[in-house]
């Protein structure tokens, strides 16, 4: 069974309380963050690995993709006040979003297919459907574990599928909505939570 949650950084501190539950190596990068922002990130991400994780060793794939050996799979993402963990028994990916303005055109050249780009070309209302490929093609990037040294722009996903075959491997996707973001989860299995649940911490 795949789990999804979200927290919003404005109700996270960098409190000695909070910090003491993550482990050092995380400590560690937080204090070498420039700004808040990133600081608490970074703290939403430690506090919810370890709450759904447990108190494991994270290490990180080739392509940088974080993993626990013997534990469930994983993935994380951010945006704006917002991280989300997809938590699952199978291979999972996820991405977040803020649906905002962009120079789709050139964006587009770089990472999508020329299908795609044909497809928003014909659109007026470009937005949304921009946003539907990107975390569509991020989701599962991250669900392969080979992020961006995967060439995006080989990637159609075009037709916005729920299903999709790649290489012999077979995943799905469901799209959520949180206050003006757009959230993409990728799983190989077809068992998605109906709602992204909140976690709060103090």
């Amino acid at each position: 069974m795949t789990e999804f949650y979200f927290t919003n950084i404005k109700n996270i501190s960098l409190s000695e309380l909070n910090l003491s539950k993550i482990p050092k190596y995380r400590r560690e990068k937080i204090a070498r963050l420039p700004s808040g922002s990133d600081k608490l990130r970074s703290l939403a991400a430690g506090l919810l690995i370890e709450k759904f994780i447990g108190n494991k060793e994270i290490k990180n794939g080739k392509y940088g993709k974080p993993y626990c050996e013997g534990g469930r799979c994983f993935n994380l993402s951010h945006s704006g006040d917002y991280v989300i963990l997809a938590v699952s028994d199978c291979e999972v990916g996820c991405d977040i979003e803020c649906v905002r303005f962009l120079d789709y055109e050139r964006l587009g050249k770089k990472v999508f297919h020329e299908n795609e780009r044909e497809k928003l070309g014909n659109l007026s209302d470009k937005q949304d459907c921009f946003f539907e490929i990107w975390t569509r093609k991020e989701a599962f990037v991250k669900f392969l574990g080979e992020g961006f040294h995967f060439k995006m722009t080989s990637l159609d996903l075009s037709d916005l599928p729920e299903k999709f075959e790649y290489n012999n491997r077979t995943c799905f996707f469901k799209e959520y909505m949180l206050c003006g973001f757009k959230i993409m989860l990728c799983c190989e299995k077809n068992d998605f939570p109906e709602d992204i649940i909140e976690i709060k911490f103090n």
